[in-house]
Formats: structure tokens, C-alpha cells, sequence
């Protein structure tokens, strides 16, 4: 009877620890999923936030290297369209002496997935230039695409939102 107690407080002590173990390992594999994603959440609010920056932020001055950052920070369909009109841009907001500084009041994932996202990004812009607009006050709310380019995320369109 003795052996026989021994046995099964053996087993059942066997199957707490493989239980704890089994326990253990998917709590950490569950929190490190949490933490990359997070991390992934993180990497396309920056590159939207980023983004949109890029975009309100624009001098005559400096317009040559705005539309660089643009279009290096892009991708597809919109890093083609945007190079396409980007010498038409250049001429009217040089023509136009527009400087544009830009700030993102809110920005949040809409969906994501591995390599892509949809982030809605509140911006506004203080511009001024030739046509009499002083520091005036624009505000935007976008939806802005953020798709992986390789190793890196990159903007792959942005839309308007009423």
C-alpha cells in the first residue's frame, strides 16, 4: 500500500510540474506575441505619424528636400504618383511662397496586419504665403497606408477623410 502511495503522489507530482511547465511556456509565448505586436503598432504610428509630417510640412525653401522625404519615405502606387506630379508641386509652392509646418494631434491603428496597416492620423498645419495667408490654421484627418517595402515600412497611399 505504501508503494502504491508513493506511486501516485509521484505521478501527480509529475503531472503539477508538467502542468506549471506547459502553463509557463504559454503565458510567455502569449506575452511575447503582446510585446511584438505592440512593437509592430508602434513601428506604423511612427511611419504614419511621420508621414503626414513629411506632407504638411513644406517651405518654399526647402521644397526640393521636402519632396525627397516624401518619396523616400514611400512606397508603390503613391511614392509613383507622388514623383509623377512632384515637379508640378515644387512649382507651385514655390510660385505660391507657401511655408507649412505641420503637427499630428492624434494617431491610431484603423487594422493592421503583418505587413500592412490602415492609421487614422489627426494633423493640422499653420501656413502662410503669397496669397495673404498669415499662420492660418489647416486641419486634416487622413487615413494613411503603411506597407512593409522590403525590410523597412514605407507610406503606400494617403486619403482623405470627411
Amino acid at each position: 500500500m505504501r508503494t502504491r502511495t508513493r506511486v501516485i503522489v509521484g505521478v501527480l507530482a509529475v503531472a503539477a510540474v508538467a502542468t506549471s511547465v506547459t502553463v509557463s511556456a504559454t503565458t510567455w509565448t502569449r506575452s511575447q506575441e503582446a510585446r511584438e505586436r505592440t512593437t509592430l503598432e508602434q513601428q506604423y504610428l511612427q511611419v504614419a505619424r511621420q508621414g503626414v509630417l513629411d506632407l504638411t510640412t513644406i517651405s518654399a525653401d526647402t521644397v526640393d528636400a521636402d519632396v525627397e522625404r516624401v518619396t523616400s519615405a514611400s512606397t508603390g502606387r503613391f511614392r509613383d504618383e507622388f514623383s509623377q506630379r512632384a515637379a508640378d508641386f515644387v512649382s507651385v509652392v514655390r510660385d505660391a511662397d507657401v511655408t507649412a509646418t505641420g503637427a499630428v494631434s492624434e494617431a491610431g491603428i484603423e487594422s493592421m496586419t503583418d505587413s500592412d496597416a490602415q492609421v487614422l492620423v489627426a494633423a493640422t498645419s499653420t501656413v502662410t504665403n503669397a496669397s495673404g495667408a498669415t499662420d492660418e490654421p489647416r486641419v486634416w484627418r487622413l487615413r494613411v497606408s503603411v506597407a512593409r517595402d522590403g525590410d523597412r515600412l514605407a507610406l503606400s497611399d494617403v486619403q482623405f477623410v470627411p
